[in-house]
């Protein structure tokens, strides 16, 4: 209490000059009706009129500032913000997370390379269905994130292909806040340290973890999976199809869903015509076309061409089994085909009147 003690003796010392001027003005301004003021005690009164009074600028809420807020504590603050936030991404990371970051920027090359041929609708359907902003984003859609933040209740998503592509790679699936943020952060370090190409091929490789059903992971694996073919030769039908049941694949695969693919096949068709990638014409087209499957079931321990949806029976390891013209009219398979056709050209017909206004 030595500074409080040491302002009142200061205000003891002015008391007698403060006295002069108060009768000075009182003698001057002494008519009725004169109002008396006294600008020294105004709240317009500069550092400069107080100081000639001597009276000290120091105040109460100067003396809070200088020992609450220095600037030493504030950077104690910093450093300490900073070392939790550290902490937090170490604990979230695995640990050997420093070889598994060299791993990837390494495969991306080598990705990229093995990609260079695949036709540009299968890229043009993985970015239609799964992220559609992703030439326009820096590794974080900030409408995604919207959109995850009102639908969180129902699982609204948002994630970028970035943020999957560092999340399958180095992170969990845990719904948290925390993993999400480090999930956003390593996203944004990511694209700046790759191309989107790199990014997108990655993303598409074997390396990078993306399920795609029946213990099959990456584009190749599905291609020769779905199709038996190399990704290079898919068609548009065909990829729009392996775009469509990436986000369920066990529950959209064509040899679980009843209309063989062509519900997923649909969905993937309608945004790449949302993201301007084709017209509705062409989407249309490819909905009326017949989508041939072919599987190598392994657990069954032969190759089968499905043309209904029975299960192979009394088959020895490597015989091939073609279902006869008994079993090539499967009803529902036919009407739930039947019933994607229908809504992908009501669909098309909302579309064109919306555009026609």
């Amino acid at each position: 209490m030595a500074w409080v003690s040491a302002h009142l003796l200061q205000l003891t010392n002015i008391t007698p000059r403060i006295n002069l001027i108060s009768n000075t003005y009182t003698s001057k301004h002494s008519k009725k009706g004169t109002k008396i003021s006294f600008p020294i005690f105004s709240r317009r009164t500069s550092k400069r009129s107080l100081v000639h009074l001597g009276i000290s600028s120091y105040s109460f809420h100067d003396h809070l500032t200088n020992h609450f807020f220095s600037p030493e504590k504030l950077l104690v603050c910093i450093y300490i913000v900073i070392f939790l936030l550290l902490r937090l991404v170490f604990t979230l990371l695995p640990p050997d997370f420093p070889q598994r970051w060299h791993d990837l920027i390494v495969s991306s090359e080598k990705a990229e390379a093995e990609a260079i041929n695949y036709p540009s609708h299968l890229f043009k359907a993985i970015v239609a269905y799964e992220d559609r902003r992703f030439f326009w984003h820096c590794g974080v859609d900030p409408v995604g994130v919207a959109r995850a933040v009102l639908l969180f209740p129902k699982g609204g998503g948002g994630s970028t292909i970035t943020q999957q592509l560092v999340k399958n790679t180095f992170l969990t699936n845990d719904r948290t806040l925390s993993r999400k943020a480090i999930e956003m952060l390593l996203a944004l370090i990511l694209e700046r340290k790759l191309s989107k190409s790199k990014i997108l091929c990655s993303y598409l490789s074997k390396a990078s973890d993306i399920y795609w059903g029946h213990g099959v992971y990456g584009i190749e694996s599905a291609s020769n999976f779905y199709f038996g073919k190399h990704p290079t030769v898919l068609t548009l039908g065909e990829s729009a199809m392996l775009a469509g049941i990436i986000p369920a694949p066990e529950l959209r695969s064509p040899f679980n869903e009843p209309s063989r693919g062509k519900t997923s096949q649909a969905r993937a068709l309608r945004r790449m015509v949302d993201a301007g990638f084709i017209d509705i014409e062409a989407a249309l087209s490819i909905v009326n076309q017949r989508l041939y499957i072919h599987g190598d079931v392994s657990e069954h321990h032969t190759k089968v061409y499905f043309f209904s949806h029975e299960e192979p029976r009394n088959l020895n390891k490597g015989q091939v089994r073609i279902f006869g013209a008994k079993d090539i009219w499967d009803w529902e398979r036919e009407s739930k085909v039947w019933e994607t056709r229908e809504n992908m050209e009501r669909w098309a017909m909302r579309v064109r009147e919306k555009r026609s206004k």
